[in-house]
C-alpha cells in the first residue's frame, strides 16, 4: 500500500493553486486524500521517508512561503457525509461548508446559514472554531474525530475535550488530524433556511470580500477583557472607551479592523499586497503579491495597532514556512 501510495505522491506543485490567497511557491511534494486509509498511508510513508507534512483544507485560512514548503502537504478530501439520527450528522473534514450548506437545505436544517460564504472545509472550520453573524461552531459539535499521527490511533473528542475558544481548539495544539465530526442539527423551515443563506452570501459580495484573493481576517477581533481597556468597558451599554471615543462592542469583542484603521494603514499597499479598503482586517492580492508583501503589511500593521492602543494583534491567519 506504502507503495502504491508513492505513486500517488506529485512533486513540485505550485501551492498558490490550492489557496483562496493564490500565493505560495511550490511544494517539494503533494497529495489529495479522499480516504482514512488512504491518509494513514500517506502519514506512513512520510514517516518512513522522514519527510515533513503539513495538513490542508480548502486553503482558505493559510499563506504560504514564496519558498513553497519543503516537505509532503496533504489536502484532506474526506467528504463523507452521514446522517446518524434525526438530530445528529457525521460530517467529513474534507467537505466543503458549501457542500454542508447544501445538505442542510436539503434536509432542512437550520442553524448553520451563518457559515455561508466562509470558503473551507467542516475541519478546517472546526480547526479554528470559526465563527461569523455572533455564531460559532462550537455551539453544534457534539464529537470530533481525530487521528493521533504520533501513536497512530483513531481518538474521539466530547464537546469540553475540544477546549474550543475564541478562534482556537485543543486541536491547533495537538499532533492530530481532524478526520470528521458529529454535528447537531434540527429541523426549520427550508425557505426560510434558503434565504437566510443567500442573505448571508449577499451581504460578503456587497462588502466586496470575494472581488480579490485574499485569506478572509488575518487577525482576531481584540476580546476587550483581555486588554488594558477593560476598566472603560460598560457591558450594559456594550461599549468601551478607546482614547476618548466610544466603540461598540459585540459579543466582548472590537473589530481588529477598527484597530487597523486608526492607524492610516486602510489602503496602504506593499508590492502585490494591500490593506483592503473595504476592511481593515483583510489584506488583499491585488497584483500577483508576494508571500513577503503580506508579511511585510502584517509586520508593519501589528507595529503601529502597538505603538498607538498598546495591543497586540494575533494572527487569524496561519502562516506556513
Amino acid at each position: 500500500m506504502t507503495r502504491l501510495i508513492s505513486r500517488q505522491i506529485k512533486e513540485n506543485i505550485s501551492l498558490k493553486d490550492y489557496t483562496t490567497f493564490k500565493i505560495g511557491g511550490k511544494a517539494k511534494y503533494f497529495i489529495e486524500v479522499q480516504d482514512q486509509n488512504q491518509l494513514i498511508e500517506t502519514l506512513r510513508w512520510a514517516q518512513n521517508n522522514h519527510v515533513p507534512f503539513f495538513i490542508l483544507g480548502n486553503g482558505s485560512n493559510v499563506l504560504f512561503s514564496d519558498q513553497g514548503f519543503k516537505g509532503l502537504v496533504i489536502k484532506i478530501n474526506i467528504a463523507t457525509f452521514k446522517k446518524i439520527n434525526a438530530t445528529t450528522v457525521l460530517v467529513g473534514a474534507g467537505l466543503t461548508v458549501g457542500e454542508f450548506l447544501e445538505q442542510c437545505v436539503k434536509n432542512s436544517w437550520s442553524g448553520y446559514e451563518w457559515l455561508a460564504g466562509i470558503p473551507g472545509t467542516m475541519g478546517g472550520v472546526i480547526f479554528g472554531n470559526a465563527g461569523a453573524f455572533g455564531q460559532e461552531i462550537k455551539n453544534f459539535v457534539k464529537k470530533v474525530i481525530t487521528f493521533d499521527f504520533k501513536n497512530f490511533k483513531i481518538k474521539n473528542y466530547s464537546l469540553p475535550q475540544c477546549h474550543f475558544d475564541y478562534r482556537e481548539s485543543i486541536f491547533k495544539k495537538k499532533k492530530e488530524i481532524i478526520l470528521a465530526a458529529e454535528l447537531k442539527v434540527a429541523k426549520g423551515d427550508q425557505e426560510i433556511i434558503q434565504k437566510l443563506i443567500q442573505d448571508n452570501w449577499q451581504y460578503k459580495i456587497s462588502h466586496h470580500l470575494f472581488e480579490y484573493p485574499s485569506a478572509g481576517s488575518v487577525f482576531k477581533n481584540i476580546l476587550i477583557e483581555r486588554t488594558i481597556y477593560k476598566k472603560y468597558y460598560d457591558k450594559k451599554n456594550n461599549q468601551v472607551k478607546i482614547l476618548d471615543e466610544a466603540i461598540e462592542v459585540k459579543g466582548g469583542k472590537v473589530s481588529a479592523g477598527y484597530f487597523i484603521e486608526k492607524t492610516g494603514l486602510k489602503g496602504y499597499q506593499i508590492g502585490g499586497a494591500k490593506v483592503a479598503d473595504f476592511h481593515a482586517n483583510v489584506i488583499i492580492n491585488v497584483k500577483n503579491a508576494q508571500a513577503n508583501d503580506v508579511l511585510e503589511l502584517i509586520s508593519l500593521i501589528k507595529r503601529k495597532v502597538y505603538q498607538k492602543f498598546k495591543i497586540k494583534l494575533e494572527e487569524e491567519v496561519i502562516i506556513v514556512k
